[in-house]
């Protein structure tokens, strides 16, 4: 009489030993486009590249992507150099642009619950959720924008310079997760 051996926790350490290194990964590679650091001279806010990083694998990886944001403020709050042009440590996120990178974590949070929830994954329905995280982004960085340059200054200054930019950016994400047979 044989009997077949499995060792379910081997196979469990696998997968959770997987998704650790899918959730580093991305958020190195976060902490990478970060690097991409278009200043503004008007601004302490620059272009950059890091928060449709962060909306890629939000909805790519779902609730991985969330781990991996998390894991990349909590990076940089440590005093690793990945927030824009490898600024790093507490003082970095109370300073002027810090309110965007909480946006990171709420942005992050509600475009992986609702991909994840969605049962047709259309592009319509995911271009709308990346709309929305990119917008919950402005809601947190624009407010605290505005305790370093005045609420009238936040938006000019924070906002409007950044839309039509993020919408291109958010259309190569788009581009990219098409390329990659996501949407059903």
């Amino acid at each position: 009489m044989s009997h077949a051996l499995s060792y379910p926790s081997e196979s469990k350490g696998v997968s959770l030993l997987k998704d650790v290194l899918i959730v580093l990964g991305a958020s190195l590679l976060i902490g990478l486009a970060a690097r991409i650091v278009i200043p503004l001279p008007f601004t302490p806010v620059p272009i950059i590249f890091s928060v449709q990083a962060v909306i890629f694998f939000s909805v790519y990886l779902g609730k991985r992507g969330f781990l991996a944001t998390l894991a990349y403020l909590a990076q940089g709050a440590m005093g690793a150099p990945v927030f824009a042009g490898g600024g790093s440590g507490i003082p970095y996120l109370l300073g002027p642009t810090g309110g965007y990178l909480v946006g990171f974590a709420v942005l992050s949070f509600t475009i992986a619950l609702f991909s994840e929830q969605l049962k047709e994954k259309t592009p319509l329905k995911i271009f709308a959720i990346m709309l929305l995280g990119n917008a919950l982004d402005y809601v947190f960085g624009v407010p605290h924008l505005a305790l370093f340059v005045g609420a009238k200054k936040a938006l000019m200054m924070g906002c409007y310079p950044f839309v039509v930019g993020d919408l291109f950016k958010l259309g190569i994400v788009f581009y990219t997760l098409r390329k990659l047979n996501y949407f059903r």
